[in-house]
């Protein structure tokens, strides 16, 4: 865990004093660094840090320690800060704990053991602080990873988050619509309601034509039970609501709300993903979106078309289950002696997939349609090798 400590005052007698009292108590547990003002300690901060603690005179010259505690924490958000100064006036005090969220305030002249312990709790207070953020993030993490999988896991779902996100960011860029962490979540997540279909309703999902009102409501339904389980998790509200309008949104409006505009994107991509990934050429899914979506305007289709160009996607090459490597894509489903999927047509193929389909005798002696264009360089290069 990180223990840097930096010292900013204006007058380098009492930065030396701080500086040989910390050493001399903290030892070489912690680096200490000292900044005679504002500016340098913004440069000591680019060129040293960051810094778990920071303590900032108060009283300096053109800039004060409140402000300067204002810059400092721009630059680095965990670092826990601490105010030293000869004034002991309360409402001073206030300000620097209030405007500075200082975590604690300290009188000049500062005895050593007084200014030893403060900092000791200020990197307990980092500490906590820190494990306490990287838990929070890792737990995020973990339940988007979790939901993706819900999303992703049953054979023949022609969804592929990574790619979902992917997508919305592309068509974003080219629209010059501005997206912020939520719409990035929403993408990877929104169709997490489609693991609570029955299989019976998920077989119908696949199976319909995406134009027929049962799909629609299908697609309405999976789109509301994604929106309740997001707004459960806290700071997630917002995508709830977005997710609320997603099957209900129709036409691009530049003077629309950002969630009307948000939830667009998210159901444009959504249809061109799940048909292209079905092996549908370019122009019959632009076709088929424009029959979901009539309303939707020739820009936003023109913008659509362009996404991970599919041109090539009906252009595909025979590989033996040995030959398959992960990443290559299979043109349609790859079904084992029984008639059951067990690789859905349009998804990438991991190494595990490969493996199963590998050791199950009723496939290995089968050849796999793949996309063409999945196939990596050095395949095709070693294969041209080896037919020369």
């Amino acid at each position: 865990m990180l223990k840097k400590v930096l010292f900013v005052d204006d007058d380098p007698i009492l930065l030396r004093y701080l500086e040989g009292a910390a050493n001399a108590k903290l030892g070489s547990e912690f680096e200490i660094v000292t900044a005679e003002g504002c500016k340098p300690a913004l440069e000591a901060t680019d060129a040293s840090g960051p810094f778990s603690v920071v303590v900032v005179d108060m009283q300096m010259p053109d800039v004060n320690g409140i402000e300067t505690i204002g810059y400092l924490r721009r630059k680095m958000p965990n670092a826990t800060f601490m105010m030293l100064t000869a004034n002991k006036d309360l409402q001073t005090a206030v300000q620097a704990v209030n405007d500075g969220r200082v975590f604690r305030f300290l009188s000049k002249p500062c005895p050593p053991e007084e200014l030893v312990s403060a900092l000791g709790a200020a990197q307990a207070e980092y500490q906590s602080s820190v494990s306490a953020k990287d838990m929070l993030s890792g737990t995020i993490s973990g339940t988007l990873d979790l939901m993706a999988d819900l999303i992703e896991m049953p054979d023949g779902r022609h969804i592929d988050t990574g790619r979902m996100l992917e997508s919305v960011n592309d068509l974003a860029n080219s629209m010059a619509i501005e997206l912020g962490w939520e719409e990035r979540i929403a993408a990877r997540v929104f169709l997490v309601g489609i693991a609570m279909l029955s299989p019976q309703e998920a077989e119908l999902f696949e199976r319909l034509d995406p134009c027929s009102d049962e799909h629609k409501r299908l697609f309405a339904r999976i789109c509301s039970v994604s929106a309740g389980l997001l707004k459960k998790i806290p700071r997630f509200d917002w995508i709830g609501d977005l997710l609320r309008l997603v099957a209900k949104a129709e036409r691009y409006q530049e003077s629309g709300s950002r969630e009307e505009t948000s939830a667009l994107l998210l159901r444009v991509v959504f249809y061109w993903n799940y048909l292209t990934m079905k092996g549908m050429c370019v122009e019959a899914a632009s076709a088929t979106i424009r029959r979901i979506m009539p309303e939707l305007s020739d820009r936003m289709v023109s913008a659509v078309e362009s996404l991970n160009d599919n041109r090539d996607a009906l252009c595909v090459q025979t590989l033996s289950i040995q030959e398959l490597e992960p990443g290559m894509i299979p043109f349609r489903d790859i079904k084992n002696g029984q008639g059951c999927n067990v690789i859905a047509g349009g998804r990438p193929l991991t190494r595990p997939m490969i493996e199963n389909m590998q050791n199950d005798p009723t496939l290995s002696r089968y050849d796999v349609a793949i996309v063409s264009s999945s196939i990596s360089n050095t395949r095709c290069e070693t294969e041209a090798l080896s037919f020369a």
